[in-house]
Formats: structure tokens, sequence, C-alpha cells
């Protein structure tokens, strides 16, 4: 490995910056939102450290620093998930593959996603001599042809709707890959799980009220209508009530 990289420094001088190239595409999701703030995989390896997934509730763990002899050494590695987002950061970043001068450095690096989407961002971030912005588009390659190539704000989108961000993705021939803050979300829920709250207020139920009974008047002053038996007597008084026959409804 070393005599493979011994180069890096003075090939990146002449290296190759690629148009943004389209994401990879998969079709697994486990539906869950996760984060890690660096692994490796070749000749030198790392877990993905620290690693956390909201599988179980939000999760958030930190490491304070990580040094890997010939590879890496970083510091204040972060990662946390759950409540639909995720997000890792790390900072003092010295990328140096074990020769010459270090490969990338950076003050910071973070990568973040939401619902389906993602972002990154680095913070004086050089890789060799190469200056990098601080925000780069989507899957933005630096590559020296048949040797290296690193990816900017990588995002691989599965068929599900999640995706993957990692904010710096190396790979050094077919020897040695390195991630650099990497998060993964699932797809957001837009319906919020037929839970909405209605827009307009339900329109109030009044009970019904009993309808009044028709009755008919039977009086022997006169026809129905007469008014015989309504007036008072010749001395004021109340006349004497006069049965009525009614019929009432049958309710409830």
């Amino acid at each position: 490995m070393a005599g493979g990289v011994g180069v890096l420094a003075t090939a990146l001088a002449t290296s190759v910056l690629l148009a943004p190239a389209a994401g990879a595409t998969t079709t697994t999701s486990d539906g869950v939102n996760s984060a890690y703030a660096i692994a490796a995989k070749g000749l030198l390896g790392i877990d993905p450290s620290p690693y956390v997934t909201d599988e179980k509730g939000f999760e958030q763990k930190s490491l304070a620093s990580l040094n890997v002899p010939g590879l890496a050494q970083v510091k204040l590695l972060n990662a946390s998930a759950g409540a639909g987002q995720a997000r890792a950061s790390v900072a003092d970043v010295n990328v140096g593959l074990g020769v010459g001068k270090p490969l990338l450095t950076a003050t910071a690096i973070e990568a973040e996603c939401e619902g389906g989407k993602g972002t990154s961002s680095l913070a004086k971030a050089k890789l060799g001599d190469i200056t990098l912005d601080v925000t780069a588009p989507t899957n933005t390659t630096v590559a020296v042809p048949g040797l290296l190539s690193v990816v900017l704000n990588k995002q691989t989108k599965k068929d599900d709707g999640s995706i993957t961000v990692t904010a710096i993705s190396i790979k050094i021939d077919n020897l040695q890959t390195l991630d650099i803050a990497s998060v993964t979300c699932a797809p957001g829920d837009d319906d919020n799980g037929g839970s909405e709250t209605p827009t307009t207020k339900p329109t109030g139920t009044s009970t019904p009220k009993p309808s009044t009974p028709t009755s008919t008047k039977t009086s022997s002053g006169g026809g129905a209508g007469s008014g015989a038996g309504d007036k008072p007597d010749a001395n004021g008084k109340a006349p004497k009530p006069t049965p009525v026959k009614a019929h009432l409804d049958v309710t409830g």
C-alpha cells in the first residue's frame, strides 16, 4: 500500500475534477434512520464509529478521538438518529495514509438527512493542494485515474425513497476505502399517517323536541273553534274545564 500511495501527494496536483455523477440506486432498505462518523475497509479497517440507529428510538453517541496509524486521525466524532433525522460529524480530520503530506485535512466535516433528503458540508477542507468548497454538488468526484477517487457529497438513493449521504468517500484503487460522516434516512411520511386534523369544525347536532299533539276540542256551546268554555262566568271566575280528548305520538 505504501508503494501505491506514495505518489498521491504529487498526483493530486494533476487530479481530474469530474462532473457530478448520478447516484447509484439499490433495492433494499431497512426503513430506519442511521449514522456513523467514520468507517474504512481494505488493508486497514475501521468499523462504523460511532454507529447509531433509531430502530428502538432516538440514539446518539460520541467519541472524543480516533487514531488509526497509517490511515486517519479524527476528533469529536458524533452521530445521532431519530425523529426522522440522522446526523454525523467529525472535527480536526487528518487522512495521511502513512506517507508524505496529508491526503485530506479539514476543520470539520458533517452530513445530515431528513425524510429522504440530505446535505453535507465541509469546513476548511483540503484534498492535497486542492481547497474544497463548503458545499459541493451531489456526487462530485476528484480523481487520479487508475489510482484514487474521492467523492464529495456522495448521495445514494434507494427505490423506496430512502437516501444515504456520505460527506467524503475515498477509494484507493482496490486496496482501501474510507467514508467520513455518513447518514441514512428513510423516506418522509407526507400524509402524517392519516392523523391530520380536520380543517372544519363538525356541525353541531341538536336534540329534536317532541312534537305538540294535535287536539280536537268538543264543547256544548258550539263547534270546534267556537271558543265556548274559554270565557269567565258572570262573576268573573274561571269556567269549569272541559275534558279534551287527544292523541299523543309515541316517542323514544
